[in-house]
């Protein structure tokens, strides 16, 4: 879990850097997105995921879309650090089904554990959107160098 809680503690050390006109600034080089919409997408991919331990069944499609996460610099603080809360106990993997109408068929089975690396790799991709917002906002310093660089590459570099 230590990925996933560092994950979200470099998101949260971000936003308590951040004015809300930067959280909510709408970039050109994202195609009109902010911050706070690559940050509410990735959080919401592992909220739907702990609801989905509950129930068995996971489908990203259907995640709530809270517009107060993308506009609210304080909840989306909030609801982050909440959700590290969800993520520190240990987590057994289980058995799950993923809903998707972009599967050959419309429900895949996965597990809880393979799912946790997806929204990982997921989070991390979009860490690297937000840092293109941060350099347009000339506030890149704001987040260290491997804030969106996937954990391989980072352990690729390492060793050359």
């Amino acid at each position: 879990m230590t990925l996933h809680l560092n994950l979200w503690q470099d998101m949260i050390d971000l936003c308590f850097s951040l004015e809300q006109d930067h959280f909510t600034f709408k970039s050109e080089l994202l195609n009109g997105a902010s911050i706070g919409e690559h940050l509410r997408h990735s959080y919401e991919f592992y909220f739907c995921l702990l609801k989905g331990k509950e129930t068995g069944i996971i489908n990203y499609e259907k995640r709530e879309r809270d517009r107060m996460l993308e506009t609210d610099l304080f909840y989306a603080i909030d609801r982050m650090q909440a959700l590290q809360k969800q993520l520190q106990p240990e987590i057994i993997d289980a058995p799950l089904q993923l809903c998707s109408k972009e599967a050959a068929v419309e429900v895949v089975s996965t597990s809880f554990g393979r799912e946790l690396v997806y929204c990982l790799d997921h989070a991390i991709h979009h860490q690297a959107l937000i840092k293109i917002g941060l350099k347009e906002l000339d506030r890149a310093q704001l987040v260290n160098e491997h804030f969106g660089v996937a954990y391989s590459t980072i352990r690729y570099r390492m060793q050359h």
